[in-house]
């Protein structure tokens, strides 16, 4: 049942099976829509283990927020504008925690 689940062990469950449903697709897209809200972010996100990071494609070290949105650009592409992972860059950037080089 998707209510029982979170955003880190539907992650987690990704790596290791390499499948996701429809129904758990929607919940890590209305967790990522979550995540751009102010009113609702997270001003301290927590990072995801090497595993998830790693499936997702990016850096070890990242937060599970930017995982859950490499791992949705790449299973349910946005057809037009920024990709996911760009909008919380630009999120996280705002909000003091991530930095250009």
């Amino acid at each position: 049942m998707i209510s029982s689940l979170n955003l880190c062990s539907v992650l987690e469950n990704y790596c290791y099976s390499k499948r996701l449903s429809d129904k758990e697709l929607d919940f890590l897209d209305r967790c990522w829509l979550d995540s751009l809200n102010t009113f609702h972010y997270n001003r301290f996100p927590n990072i995801a283990p090497a595993i998830v990071c790693d499936e997702a494609g990016i850096e070890r070290g990242s937060y599970w927020i930017t995982c859950n949105a490499a791992i949705l650009d790449r299973l349910r592409p946005v057809e037009s504008g920024k990709s996911r992972r760009a909008r919380i860059f630009d999120a996280l950037f705002q909000s003091g925690l991530a930095v250009t080089s």
